[in-house]
């Protein structure tokens, strides 16, 4: 994760040196906000280059799962494209984008969300990964 924000708070985190310890503690950062955000009467939306959040981890941190939407890969569409749509609904109270959005892109997003009160956070992304 990169870059969290929501209404009530707003925080960036740079990145560290890959290590498994950094990596564990930025993901559980993140559940822990999806966490609380999974209470709004809103969406979190997943793009199509994260993986596909796992039911088991979703549920230890207490994520409301029916809240989950994992997007499916666009024909025509980009995933900067698909998050800012996500972002200017109202509709998402989160946004998990791989970090293949350029730098530039990413500041993009996360002042539209700050704009529309929606979390954006950005995760490794993995090419082909098995759900």
């Amino acid at each position: 994760m990169l870059y969290s924000n929501n209404r009530f708070n707003s925080f960036a985190q740079h990145r560290f040196p890959h290590s498994s310890f950094m990596q564990a503690n930025e993901s559980t950062d993140m559940m822990l906000r999806l966490a609380n955000l999974s209470n709004q009467q809103q969406w979190i939306l997943y793009t199509a280059e994260c993986q596909r959040p796992k039911y088991q981890e979703l549920a230890a941190y207490h994520i409301q799962c029916d809240r989950i939407i994992h997007m499916k890969p666009s024909q025509y569409r980009s995933e900067l494209d698909i998050a800012i749509q996500a972002i200017q609904s109202g509709n998402a109270s989160a946004v998990v984008a791989s970090n293949n959005i350029s730098p530039t892109n990413q500041k993009l997003l996360i002042k539209l969300g700050q704009q529309h009160h929606c979390a954006v956070f950005f995760e490794c992304s993995t090419i082909n990964a098995v759900h």
